[in-house]
């Protein structure tokens, strides 16, 4: 897809507001996310999706950005993930995250894997965006060895079947999970090159599932429903980032 202005904005009009939230206070610094924006641009990086929480011209918003020059990990490619907003619900960051090619499903890498970096709206320097995009190639051998450790990584029924126990806790507040919910179908991949006992696999599938629901359970008061998709930037970015961290303990 090719994202115009005109796109961008009909997506995501907090990506060109021009002033923050009035009810912010004169210590807020604001932070244009257009103008972070055109830097990608001008280094060569290609915008690869827009998203916002809300329609209002502050809201929660996320610029995901790729660069050719960069290298595969696994069967992803790296992606720069952008987050502000201009209402104080979001302090300006930029982290990693890696496309998975062959189900087009975005993932949070946390900051066990990678630095985020982030700052508070009243220290913000273009030098920093522009010395933090210029390391992402530094960031790529840890991101690639964690992956490469969990697709080395055979887990049994059992563990598959706790990490699924952990993506509910996650999934679902305390009181609201599921009274029963079938465990296979979570593990069932949409697609037979999801097949595998690997962790990364397994952790892949699971992801897939959680975000994009579609599955039925029972809720506490033993009502069946079907479980639906995450939508919001805040929701989808804590499940990628909580699950990526209950996988890595499948590594101790």
């Amino acid at each position: 897809m090719i994202y115009t202005p005109e796109l961008i904005k009909s997506i995501a009009p907090a990506v060109f507001a021009t002033a923050p939230s009035p009810k912010m206070t004169n210590k807020y610094e604001f932070v244009p996310t257009h103008e972070i924006m055109d830097f990608f641009d001008r280094e060569g990086w290609q915008l690869s999706s827009v998203k916002q929480s809300g329609r209002g011209v502050y809201n929660v918003h996320e610029l995901k950005y790729r660069n050719g020059q960069l290298p595969k990990v696994g069967d992803s490619v790296v992606e720069a993930v952008i987050r502000n907003s201009h209402d104080g619900t979001a302090t300006f960051s930029m982290g990693a995250g890696l496309f998975r090619l062959v189900c087009s499903n975005g993932l949070t890498v946390p900051t066990s894997v990678a630095e985020r970096f982030s700052i508070r709206h009243n220290h913000f320097s273009y030098d920093d965006v522009k010395e933090l995009a210029e390391s992402f190639s530094k960031k790529l051998p840890k991101i690639e060895a964690s992956v490469n450790r969990m697709m080395e990584r055979q887990l049994t029924e059992k563990e598959k079947l706790r990490l699924v126990g952990e993506a509910v806790k996650i999934r679902w507040a305390v009181g609201n999970q599921p009274q029963s919910l079938d465990m296979s179908d979570i593990l069932t991949p949409f697609r037979p090159e999801d097949e595998g006992d690997d962790l990364w696999t397994t952790f892949n599938v699971i992801q897939e599932k959680m975000m994009k629901g579609g599955f039925s359970y029972k809720t506490p008061r033993g009502r069946t429903t079907k479980l639906r998709g995450i939508n919001t930037i805040q929701a989808s970015n804590r499940l990628n980032t909580k699950l990526w961290e209950a996988a890595e303990l499948l590594l101790v």
